[in-house]
């Protein structure tokens, strides 16, 4: 299935890995994403400067919010009372937050460098290897197929991550 990959831009295959996410929560009865960090994550998407998003997503992500060494006052983007109710969640949903991690880290591990498939595809083997030890379904893979990887140098275009929701999660 991960060679279907190579033919999907870096926004659709976080694209998928969200949905994938969508999925576990629905499947497993899981807490929802709190809604700030439901944004931050879907601004991966839509954002035309990535490097903005990077700085709060580096903040949310559960290795770092659950990181003992990191004191509140590390913290400039997110709220500290957003991080202290995103450290509750991760604690109390670990496979979501291993899930989001791997989200997170897809979206980041290209951006400061000429497009390299390989760098994201990582990532989506272990979105879809957590999915698949968890025993939950994984979407259809034709929910991305639109996302091709010729639109802008690979990344691929701008698009609402919500429009691939409606009947696919």
């Amino acid at each position: 299935m991960l060679d279907q990959f190579n033919q999907i831009s870096i926004r659709g295959r976080y694209i998928y890995c969200y949905v994938c996410l969508r999925n576990v929560i629905a499947s497993k009865h899981f807490d929802n994403i709190p809604d700030f960090l439901d944004i931050i994550l879907k601004l991966f998407t839509l954002s035309s400067e990535l490097d903005v998003w990077q700085d709060s997503a580096d903040e949310v992500l559960p290795s770092v919010i659950l990181d003992s060494k990191n004191e509140i006052s590390r913290f400039k983007v997110i709220p500290h009372e957003q991080i202290l109710a995103l450290k509750v969640y991760y604690l109390q949903n670990e496979l979501v937050a291993n899930m989001i991690e791997h989200l997170i880290w897809l979206g980041m591990s290209n951006l400061y460098g000429g497009f390299n498939s390989a760098f994201t595809l990582d990532y989506v083997k272990d979105v879809i290897d957590l999915m698949h030890s968890n025993k939950v379904e994984l979407p259809n893979f034709l929910i991305v197929n639109s996302c091709s990887v010729n639109e802008l140098g690979g990344w691929g275009n701008r698009v609402e991550l919500d429009s691939f929701l409606v009947n696919n999660s």
